[in-house]
């Protein structure tokens, strides 16, 4: 029956195929000997993420039956997500530890270097000194600063302090900025300190340009109040006039750099002493019989007046447990099969976290022998607002003490959550300049030799409600530029790039489970390849649920759709996509591949390429061509020619395989959180007589070999 089965859908796929108008192109595989525009082994180089999540989801996810079904896509190093530094938390890596405080369980917190049993799940913890009223996580935290109780406060982080980074703090300012969500009037303002305090601090404002997003190092955005110096020596909580006449602004910055050293409750850490603390903060307008009108909403929620913070201090207490932001147990990731015997990407919490605890991190994993050679530094500074002067004295400081621990661990970051995808210029603050600071500090401090890697994570849409095919036609460009940016006078030469997770869209929408998902991988990991790209993770590794934003269908950046007992339900277009290309396309797995250009002349009405090639070539000469049609309609017939760059020459080449993957195997059915593949066969394998007359199917992935 089965067989059956098959020999129907074979005659109706090439039915189908002849049924449909054929048009014609042309692809020219240029190969230069010895010269390939990048090199790598598929076993060391193509991988998978592995991410924290909800509560009680590991467990499910991670199931012996589902790594099986993981490792079946023939993905191997893994990249190890660090959930907790997005929710802006403290990571316990091992429960088992010590606080600074031992009788309250409360302070700065050290994980145990060994453990008395297992690491299988390890949690963040919330931060009760919070400035930040969102997060890139759960996004259900708020800050202390606005949320109407005196007794709370933010503080910032301890090791931007003198104490630690040994230079002065003009160098490291302190600010916290209020967005106030619209125009208002102000001439006033009034904080209540908590201890430290600010000495003295500078206060300005911006009016707000792009309602949708916020960036507080965007050139010439920042002006001064008429009264912008504040002289504050007592830590006094009066309303203080900071102009004459009312401005009208949107936002507003408080800068602090002297601080008065004092601590609360006469704690004897010194890290309690280090930085700022704000209790609660109003911005207003003083009328002229001195009556001061707040325009901030104080509210232990989302519905207060939004918050940013250049840092926050990592002290936190044993009730501040989030049991939502779960990671998977150190021990159980290497212990699992998961990492296929290939050493891991692991991060380094950088941003919310002590130097001892990361330190004592790498002690647990050279005490086990696993198999770990590098680590990220943080993740997302960027999006979290981070000043890449503080996130390279961070990195600086806590780099040094691991290479003492560790003197053979690479290092690398900052693990951006995007880069920009037009050409730079000197109306916005990018990556590329973010990065440039960054490296210059390292550089003065004679610490470029902590620099191992550059990373960067890579979510090219975040419309994901958009028509699909005109993404998929600019997203090989928008990588090309995004990393002509960052490669132009800004890393040093030959720094190995990483992407450390990607996918379609960091939202959810239907497209990511349809074959335009599919695809979307397929071609960021060949594009990315061909730029010259070292190492890459794809996203959504693990079985995951469906889920939408903005209300436009269920999906998912995922390989395997899971039910909710923790059984794989199905495989989606991806799982095969990337199961063709790890098995087909990049072979041998552990033999040294070179990916060549290629040119196409298929474009479609903004010339923009509809059908991308990516051509691979064994040490003993094999060949073997990634084709990726992005036509939503049509077949495309191809003739593929492998010419000699140098001669012109055309090179003889008789593939004899070819594997395809289209809408004749797979159809997805979208039926809300019932949403499932409605035809879901795997790829279909034939036989060939030679590189001419391909056909590719409309949104179909084809590898020939």
């Amino acid at each position: 029956m089965a067989r059956f089965v098959s020999l129907l859908f074979t005659i109706c796929f090439f039915n189908s195929l002849s049924a449909q108008k054929i048009y014609k192109g042309n692809i020219d595989i240029l190969y230069n000997p010895y010269h390939p525009l990048n090199s790598f082994i598929p076993s060391q180089n193509i991988g998978g993420a592995i991410d924290g999540h909800f509560k009680g989801n590991i467990n499910k996810m991670l199931t012996p039956e589902n790594i099986t079904a993981m490792k079946s896509a023939g993905l191997k190093p893994v990249s190890y997500r660090l959930r907790s530094e997005l929710a802006g938390e403290v990571w316990h890596w091992n429960p088992e530890g010590k606080w600074s405080n031992t009788i309250k369980r409360e302070g700065y917190w050290t994980s145990d270097v060994e453990s008395k049993k297992p690491i299988e799940i390890s949690y963040g913890y919330r931060l009760p000194r919070r400035g930040n009223t969102h997060d890139q996580a759960n996004d259900d935290g708020y800050s202390r600063i606005c949320d109407g109780d005196a007794s709370s406060f933010w503080k910032s982080n301890p090791y931007l302090d003198t104490y630690y980074t040994n230079e002065s703090n003009t160098l490291h300012p302190q600010w916290v900025i209020v967005d106030l969500g619209k125009y208002h009037r102000v001439n006033a303002i009034r904080i209540k300190w908590g201890n430290p305090y600010a000495l003295s601090y500078k206060i300005d404002y911006a009016r707000g340009n792009d309602p949708s997003y916020f960036d507080p190092y965007e050139p010439d955005i920042w002006h001064d109040f008429p009264k912008n110096i504040i002289e504050d020596p007592k830590g006094e909580n009066k309303v203080i006039r900071i102009s004459d006449r009312p401005v009208r602004v949107r936002f507003i910055r408080i800068s602090m750099t002297q601080s008065s050293y004092t601590s609360r409750g006469g704690s004897k850490d010194i890290r309690d002493s280090l930085g700022f603390a704000i209790k609660e903060m109003e911005a207003g307008l003083m009328n002229s019989n001195g009556k001061f009108h707040d325009w901030m909403h104080h509210s232990p929620d989302h519905n207060q007046t939004v918050i940013h913070v250049s840092s926050t201090d990592p002290w936190h207490r044993a009730q501040d447990l989030d049991s939502n932001i779960e990671q998977a147990g150190i021990d159980r990731i290497f212990s699992s099969g998961i990492t296929s015997g290939q050493p891991a990407l692991l991060p380094a919490a950088l941003l919310y976290d002590t130097p001892d605890n990361v330190l004592a991190m790498i002690k647990h994993l050279k005490e086990k022998n696993y198999p770990v050679e590098e680590m990220e530094m943080g993740e997302e500074p960027e999006g979290q607002l981070i000043s890449p002067v503080d996130y390279a004295a961070l990195y600086y400081q806590l780099g040094k003490k691991i290479r003492e621990v560790a003197p053979g661990m690479r290092m690398g970051g900052p693990g951006f959550a995007s880069l920009s995808f037009t050409p730079d210029d000197s109306t916005t603050f990018t990556e590329s300049k973010w990065t440039s600071i960054f490296l210059n500090y390292l550089k003065i401090h004679n610490g470029i030799h902590l620099f191992n890697f550059f990373s960067f994570e890579w979510y090219p849409f975040d419309n994901i409600c958009a028509p699909s095919a005109p993404q998929l036609a600019v997203a090989p460009e928008m990588l090309s530029i995004a990393l002509k940016n960052i490669q132009n006078n800004i890393l040093p030469e030959n720094t190995p790039m990483y992407i450390t997770e990607y996918g379609y869209s960091a939202y959810e929408g239907k497209s990511e489970v349809e074959m335009q998902g599919a695809l979307m991988y397929a071609d960021i990991l060949g594009k990315f390849m061909q730029l010259g790209g070292s190492k890459n993770f794809l996203y959504g590794y693990e079985p995951a649920f469906l889920q939408q934003s903005n209300n436009c269908g269920y999906g998912n950046n995922m390989l395997f759709g899971l039910g909710s007992n923790g059984k794989i339900k199905y495989k989606t277009a991806s799982y095969y996509a990337m199961k063709m290309l790890t098995h087909f396309w990049a072979q041998p797995s552990d033999s040294l591949l070179e990916i060549y250009p290629s040119e196409c002349d298929i474009y479609n009405r903004k010339k923009k390429l509809l059908v991308t090639s990516y051509p691979l070539r064994s040490r003993d000469g094999k060949w073997s061509v990634m084709l990726i049609n992005k036509d939503p309609h049509k077949t495309w017939n191809v003739d593929i020619n492998i010419l000699n760059a140098i001669s012109k020459e055309k090179i003889t080449w008789h593939p004899l395989h070819l594997i395809q993957y289209s809408k004749l195997q797979y159809q997805w059915v979208s039926d809300g959180m019932n949403s499932h593949p409605g035809l879901n066969f795997p790829p279909v394998k034939k036989e060939i007589k030679g590189s001419g007359n391909i056909p590719l199917p409309p949104y179909s992935l084809t590898v020939i070999y």
